[in-house]
């Protein structure tokens, strides 16, 4: 159970040297622990039913297994149910080994994955791969939108993208633009980070997203921006920095930092991305980022994520409608 004040505690303490980072399994570890699909389908149960077996339907705890289908099936109102049934893994047919693969290289790598990088890794193909991906992606941002910034937290907005030829710079660009919030901890280092697409920059755009994002009583800082003004209105602390851009810069430097590095992973790993599904790829940046200290648990963590997900199929990803004339072979 989410318990606020226990999460605001943690992340507020958290440590800021390095040496005090947990290690993820070494490839080794993790190929002798999940070395083949019976591994898997144990570890998945025990994410899904860490208490015993419930039926989805009426909550009742004895069934019965059907071993050739590989359906659990209630003993009371006989409803049957799989392992991935109503999750993000709802319906797949990719190997749970593939899928394990999947989201501990995703997970661990800093830099992320590129589709083309996974389906060469795990040797599928590369519309798998994407879609596979995107549902991983999907179950972080579902996991992170459970969580709000608090105590200090540096606010400002960024641009994603390439600049057109012609275009205007700034907050008129044609770029995507990008609400940015990073809490800090007492020390004043890094803990907690959030990225918002936004279709454009004015205050009933930003006070809603920034209501969703801090929780109210934060201290939040600022630069000049006229939108920002009513934060005070809103039960915020805020601190407004009157300044030139090098000022800003050094003052809300960690903010900046991250946003650096997000952009050089993106142009780096995935060489640019449009705006459909920046948000996505954002989330998944966030993700890791927050929980750089737990590099130990964060396949579990991950993992636990995608079996609270509800189900996201590839129309959902696409914004499409599926067409009833032609069968869906876009499962992953």
């Amino acid at each position: 159970i989410y318990n606020e004040h226990m999460f605001l505690k943690v992340v507020l303490s958290m440590p800021s040297n390095r040496s005090k980072r947990s290690n993820p399994p070494s490839l080794l570890q993790f190929q002798q622990q999940f070395a083949n699909e019976e591994s898997c389908f144990k570890y998945l149960y025990q994410m899904r039913w860490p208490n015993g077996w419930i039926c989805p339907k009426c909550q009742a705890k004895k069934y019965y297994y059907i071993r050739e289908r590989k359906l659990y099936e209630c003993a009371d109102c006989l409803h049957q149910v799989s392992i991935t049934a109503g999750t993000i893994f709802h319906k797949t047919r990719t190997p749970l080994h593939i899928w394990f693969w999947a989201i501990y290289l995703v997970t661990t790598d800093k830099r992320g994955f590129s589709a083309l990088g996974l389906s060469k890794m795990l040797g599928i193909p590369q519309k798998r791969a994407w879609l596979m991906l995107q549902k991983i992606r999907k179950a972080m941002a579902h996991r992170e939108e459970r969580y709000q910034l608090a105590g200090l937290v540096e606010l400002d907005e960024s641009f994603f993208g390439a600049t057109k030829e012609g275009g205007s710079r700034g907050r008129g660009t044609g770029k995507t633009k990008v609400l940015v919030g990073l809490s800090l901890n007492h020390a004043g280092y890094p803990c907690y980070l959030r990225f918002k697409v936004l279709p454009r920059i004015n205050r009933n755009t930003l006070e809603p997203v920034i209501e969703k994002l801090i929780i109210p009583g934060a201290k939040v800082k600022t630069d000049g921006l006229r939108c920002y003004l009513s934060l005070s209105q809103k039960g915020y602390q805020h601190e407004r920095i009157l300044a030139n851009q090098t000022d800003i810069l050094e003052s809300m430097k960690w903010l900046h930092i991250a946003v650096s590095n997000a952009k050089a992973l993106i142009g780096g790993t995935f060489h640019g991305l449009d705006s459909k599904h920046l948000q996505s790829y954002l989330d998944e940046i966030s993700y890791r980022y927050n929980r750089r200290h737990m590099l130990d648990r964060i396949f579990e963590r991950c993992v636990l994520a995608m079996v609270e997900c509800p189900i996201w199929t590839y129309w959902d990803i696409v914004g499409k409608a599926p067409n009833p004339e032609k069968p869906c072979k876009k499962a992953a």
